[in-house]
């Protein structure tokens, strides 16, 4: 795929000189990226592949399970980023051979579907009241956000929708995460985004990072308390409610509700109940050994009844993911 003037891809320095394209899900070699169509086959037939996985012996089924790139249980930040790109916006980047092969596999559609789909829904919450409040600040707030994509992306949705909303308004990400590196690529994102010619010059928009472990989630109340009057949004994309305990959770949006306005939103994703989730998604996240929870929308529902929340908007991403949208009560 050739890339002319109008597929222009902006990098910045993620660490050691290393250069990454800034994510644009509004970039035609992300749009190129998404075959939907493609992605609900490869979920139709992955109970299939799993079961064929099974019977593999031992020896090949340690090579697949490495070459699925788990840390820790979980898929690292700056791994889920390079899925996230895909194949074309990733295509100049010096990958190793496991994630040369991973980031090309259909499996990973579902990330940037995902992405994609969280960042329509947050802008269509926020366009609204960027209206109505001219006056007001913007302030994210982003649980184990990494790279904080969906912030940015959220941004760049607005800014085309109508870039005068942006102007004149302090406009804050804050990510909570326990990684330092991905964080740290987000700001360098946003200074490249900010400088003359680029879709955020002009434009009063800061990146902060927050060492933020969620069992200990009393930074986001005084955070919160701390922009007061401001248009304010939590989000947890691929995070909280993918791998959080109940407890986890609860503690969290009840210290986000305490001291953020009425009209404040929280956003997310989380996994199919294990009675309906795609059986080859179970089987591969249990094969490769990611400690995923499997939450569902009763599950979500149950967290909710020990919380001022109430759902206001959900999402269904082919038996898979669960987008979602909490307004207060």
């Amino acid at each position: 795929m050739n890339v002319n003037q109008n597929q222009r891809i902006l990098y910045a320095e993620f660490k050691n000189q290393i250069q990454l394209p800034i994510l644009d899900i509004t970039h035609p070699l992300f749009n190129a990226s998404i075959d939907e169509q493609a992605y609900h086959l490869n979920c139709l037939k992955s109970a299939r592949s799993i079961e064929s996985l099974k019977k593999m012996p031992g020896f090949i089924r340690n090579i697949f399970v490495k070459m699925s790139n788990v840390d820790n249980s979980y898929l690292s930040g700056m791994r889920t980023l390079l899925y996230k790109l895909g194949p074309y916006l990733s295509r100049g980047i010096k990958l190793g051979f496991r994630d040369k092969w991973a980031v090309k596999q259909t499996s990973f559609m579902g990330l940037r579907i995902r992405l994609r789909d969280l960042c329509r829904r947050q802008s269509k919450i926020l366009l609204p009241q960027l209206k109505q409040f001219p006056e007001r600040n913007l302030c994210f707030f982003n649980i184990a956000g990494g790279a904080a994509t969906d912030s940015i992306n959220t941004l760049i949705l607005i800014q085309e929708s109508d870039p005068d909303l942006l102007k004149g308004r302090k406009i804050e990400i804050n990510i909570l995460d326990i990684d330092p590196y991905c964080p740290h690529f987000a700001k360098r994102c946003i200074d490249v985004l900010k400088q003359p010619g680029e879709r955020f010059h002009g434009l009063d928009v800061t990146l902060n990072t927050i060492h933020y472990d969620w069992t200990e989630s009393e930074a986001l109340r005084k955070m919160s308390l701390e922009r007061s009057g401001w248009i304010q949004l939590c989000s947890s994309e691929g995070g909280l409610f993918e791998y959080g305990s109940d407890s986890d959770i609860i503690e969290n949006v009840n210290h986000f509700f305490t001291n953020s306005p009425a009209d404040a939103r929280i956003t997310g994703s989380f996994i199919f109940d294990r009675a309906h989730v795609n059986p080859g998604y179970l089987g591969f996240t249990e094969f490769i050994g990611v400690h995923i929870r499997y939450l569902g929308l009763e599950g979500l529902q149950r967290i909710l009844t020990q919380t001022s929340w109430v759902l206001e908007e959900f999402h269904e991403i082919d038996t898979i993911y669960i987008l979602f949208s909490l307004k207060k009560a």
